[in-house]
């Protein structure tokens, strides 16, 4: 499980391996602990649990933000997930929204909440890019704001060595 998005929102629609609009090529959210060790991971949530039902909300939510994230799509399901999450969820002081701790729709609520605030923050808006190589989004906080790649240790490396193998066999052929 890459995360090279920058965002826990971001890293929550890059579970997806595969091109935009084409079928997925792998699913990382394929059972409910997925979604806790992606909640872990994320910062978002320390300890959690999960069901088959807050897995299949989370991968709606994913599917609803995805489009909206790319410049396109209804905000209203990302809108009415960040609802849920604020009704279910208690403001505690120091540590911000929480849930109950067997509450198995907890990672789905910290994921709809942190896409929430993402989308109010127009200046993280502005700086989503798509990677050139896999279309995974990804947080460009480089000094020109001209960053190509999520990861220069997968997509940047593979797309430099294309570069060097085409400039090779131009060189070859002239």
């Amino acid at each position: 499980m890459r995360l090279d998005g920058g965002h826990p929102a971001l890293e929550l629609v890059n579970t997806i391996y595969g091109q935009v609009g084409q079928p997925p090529e792998h699913d990382v959210l394929r059972a409910p602990e997925d979604l806790v060790v992606l909640a872990r991971r994320t910062g978002l949530l320390a300890d959690a649990v999960a069901s088959p039902r807050a897995l299949r909300a989370a991968r709606a939510l994913r599917d609803a933000l995805d489009p909206v994230l790319r410049g396109g799509g209804d905000l209203a399901p990302v809108e009415a997930a960040a609802r849920r999450a604020l009704a279910a969820g208690a403001l505690v002081p120091g540590r911000g929204w929480t849930w109950a701790g067997d509450d198995p729709m907890a990672p789905v609520h910290a994921f709809a909440l942190a896409a929430a605030a993402l989308l109010a923050d127009g200046g993280e808006l502005e700086r989503i890019r798509t990677c050139d190589a896999c279309c995974w989004l990804y947080l460009d906080h480089s000094r020109g704001g001209t960053r190509r790649w999520c990861s220069m240790a997968d997509c940047g490396t593979e797309a430099k060595k294309r570069r060097y193998v085409a400039a090779r066999r131009a060189r070859r052929g002239a």
